[in-house]
């Protein structure tokens, strides 16, 4: 019967819980892990009123990732924060009058987005993905459900992803039909 340790929120493998533990749980027939990992979520716009990020955090999610689907607030220019909340609105169900309320938009680029949430505290883990529809309409403005990008707004779409994962996005997401054509 293997003993887990926790020490600084860490499980410790197979460590032996000792005296000067502070406290033992005894999980005979119960599964110990470390939590689970929700790959798929729109949390988004709701980390910035919600950073507990319920209800996941309630069913012991522990990690999640946010900007699938192609989606997600950032990069935005002030004059397309409507465009977004709409966008959210109407493809993910989320209520537009909480999405105008609830973000603070003290971010334009993907860069200024990771910094804005890596500064709250958070209950979970959140990795970020970039997304193509806020990329997209960011370099090609209203137009950008009505035409196929140019080669010059295809490189600079390109060049905004790859600041993105320089930053630190987990990854690009795309989603067919969501503001097409490509």
């Amino acid at each position: 019967k293997p003993d887990a340790g926790v020490t600084d929120t860490k499980q410790q493998g197979d460590a032996l819980a000792t005296a000067e533990s502070r406290a033992t749980i005894d999980a005979t027939d119960r599964i110990v892990a470390p939590g689970f990992i929700d790959i798929h979520t729109h949390y988004d716009a709701q980390i910035l009123w919600d950073p507990d990020l319920t209800p996941s955090c309630w069913h012991g999610v522990t990690s999640v990732v946010v900007g699938n689907c192609g989606f997600g607030i950032a990069p935005t220019r002030p004059e397309h924060r409507e465009t977004i909340a709409r966008t959210l609105e109407n493809v993910e169900g989320m209520a537009f009058d909480a999405l105008v309320e609830g973000i603070d938009w003290t971010f334009e680029t993907f860069p200024e987005y990771l910094a804005a949430i890596e500064g709250m505290a958070k209950r979970l883990n959140v990795g970020v993905l970039a997304g193509h529809t806020p990329t997209r309409l960011y370099v090609l403005g209203e137009e950008a459900s009505d035409r196929e990008a140019t080669e010059a707004e295809v490189a600079e779409m390109a060049a905004i992803i790859k600041g993105a994962l320089e930053a630190g996005a987990v990854g690009f997401t795309h989603l067919f039909n969501a503001m097409t054509p490509l």
